[in-house]
């Protein structure tokens, strides 16, 4: 009987920490569509779009790993493909809209706050990764914070070229 109650425990704990992300994911994603929409030059407009498109897909892969702990009862074998051609594919695109112009101090702004939301991101799976009982849910949580970090790495370049561009909040 012990062994029952700590399947379902794990079980649990697993589901709150994926609704947890799935709000997460969600927010951030209304938050860089919104930043885009109002973004007032084209690179950062681009950069919010990517970024939002990024959240989604990160939901989406938490959405499909919720409806197999449903289904199954156990957390679901995890894959990296996914996310690293969509790191390959997001880098590819960055660099691409760098090299247009357009730039405004709101950006750095707006970029700043994308910083912190991503940090707070990569923060919260870690701690869902060393929290995490299953191998497997260690290691989807642990590929989000890496996700994260790399959204992090990026905007804080973009960050560096606009201070390069001798543009600096408020300005």
């Amino acid at each position: 009987m012990p062994k029952a109650v700590k399947r379902v425990q794990k079980t649990e704990n697993a589901v709150s920490a994926i609704t947890r992300a799935l709000r997460f994911e969600k927010t951030g994603k209304r938050y860089f569509a919104l930043s885009a929409e109002k973004a007032m030059d084209p690179f950062a407009r681009q950069v919010f779009a990517l970024l939002a498109d990024m959240e989604q897909k990160h939901f989406d892969d938490i959405q499909a790993i919720s409806r197999k702990l449903e289904q199954e009862g156990k957390f679901p074998a995890v894959s990296t493909a996914s996310s690293e051609g969509r790191m390959r594919l997001f880098k590819r695109e960055y660099s691409r809209i760098k090299k247009e112009k357009a730039i405004s101090g709101d950006s750095a702004v707006a970029m700043r706050k994308a910083l912190g939301f991503e940090a707070e991101g990569r923060e919260m799976y870690t701690r869902m990764s060393e929290n995490a009982t299953n191998r497997q849910e260690k290691t989807f949580f642990r590929i989000l914070a890496s996700e994260e970090q790399k959204h992090f790495d990026i905007i804080y370049e973009y960050l560096d070229f606009l201070e390069a561009s001798g543009l600096r909040m408020g300005e």
